[in-house]
């Protein structure tokens, strides 16, 4: 006997099975030097490393199953991507630090790309007016400010749409976004336009700690006092308030030995030096995110002459709420916080502004 009354139920079985298929492979190709050395897997919602695969002839491979989507990190090595984890074959690309093969994935390579190159057309224009010989430095400083508001506003064209979408690439656009804000009341706007998958992304929220930290340190705040247990030089503890707030204009620069900008900026710091005395302008490094060997290496080989504070970590970044670097905080004769985020002409103008020439 024919039992074709089954076949209904049956179908209707095996479309619910797929429907539940929640599984992912992860895959990715690299050179064959990287055999038997370990791929990191984490999630940037919580910065935790989820899964580890290792490398074997010039291949990794992660699998596994998930609920919705989430951001991950691939690590390995000095190598890395960001990947959306969702159902499907995902397929990385180390060497473009992205991945594709599924929806969201292919849909955040494009964002990327449009992302990349506002990038780098905005800062080919900010290259140009600082390399412009013709400007004296008050006229640079007011075009690059007006290039910075310009492309704040570009910016925010692109990145307002796919911040109110509900799933990963939502949250990666307000991310993003966050990191253009400069100040909390910044911050505050464009955090309530994302949507409520944004804004519950895990980055999202400590950068949202970031600015109440900054909020608190804000311009005409008193200075915030830490201490490092083996800052000094001699690896004794050191404190900020060993230096700020002792009736003088005190120029703190937290920069790290690996940071490109960090280093860049490192001549006109050493030009504030030599120009101003030590009676009204001190100057001190604080090493933060940063091996105390590589900074100490960095000192010698750029010649700093100002004292530093090794060993920083991240414990003055989260108490000034400081999300990139270089980061440079004046802080006046009595401590208070005079300005922040001083850089190139700005910062000559400003000190030109409160010392003289």
């Amino acid at each position: 006997m024919k039992m074709t009354w089954l076949y209904g139920p049956l179908l209707a079985l095996a479309f619910a099975s797929c429907a539940r298929d929640r599984s992912y492979t992860i895959e990715g190709e690299v050179d064959a030097s990287y055999n038997g050395k370990i791929a990191y897997l984490s999630d940037y919602q919580d910065e935790s490393i989820v899964d580890s695969a290792v490398v074997a002839d010039g291949r990794f491979r992660f699998a596994g199953s998930i609920d919705g989507d989430s951001i991950r990190r691939i690590d390995l090595g000095m190598e890395y991507a960001n990947l959306i984890l969702e159902p499907g074959r995902i397929v990385v690309h180390m060497d473009r630090h992205v991945a594709g093969g599924t929806p969201l994935n292919e849909a955040k390579m494009a964002y990327q790309a449009v992302f990349d190159s506002l990038v780098e057309e905005l800062g080919s224009r900010n290259a140009a007016i600082a390399a412009d010989s013709t400007l004296d430095a008050v006229t640079r400083q007011v075009r690059l400010d007006e290039a910075t508001e310009e492309g704040i506003a570009r910016f925010g064209e692109f990145l307002r749409p796919y911040a109110t979408r509900e799933d990963a690439l939502g949250a990666t656009a307000l991310w993003n976004w966050a990191f253009i804000a400069r100040t909390p009341e910044e911050f505050d706007r464009l955090y309530a336009e994302g949507s409520d998958y944004a804004r519950n992304f895990g980055p999202v929220k400590r950068m949202g700690l970031l600015f109440e930290a900054m909020r608190k340190t804000a311009v005409g705040e008193p200075f915030t006092d830490f201490t490092i247990p083996t800052g000094a030089a001699d690896s004794t503890a050191v404190s900020l308030s060993d230096y700020v707030g002792r009736g003088k204009y005190v120029l703190v620069d937290f920069w790290a030995s690996w940071c490109g900008p960090c280093r860049a900026e490192m001549p006109t710091i050493l030009e504030m030096w030599n120009r101003y005395d030590r009676s009204r302008l001190d100057i001190l490094g604080v090493a933060v995110w940063d091996r105390r060997s590589a900074t100490l290496e960095a000192v010698e080989e750029l010649g700093l002459p100002w004292p530093q504070i090794f060993d920083a970590g991240r414990i003055p970044t989260d108490l000034y709420g400081i999300s990139g670097i270089p980061c440079m905080i004046l802080f006046g004769p009595d401590g208070t916080i005079v300005a922040r985020n001083l850089r190139g002409e700005g910062l000559k103008v400003r000190l030109a502004g409160l010392l003289g020439k």
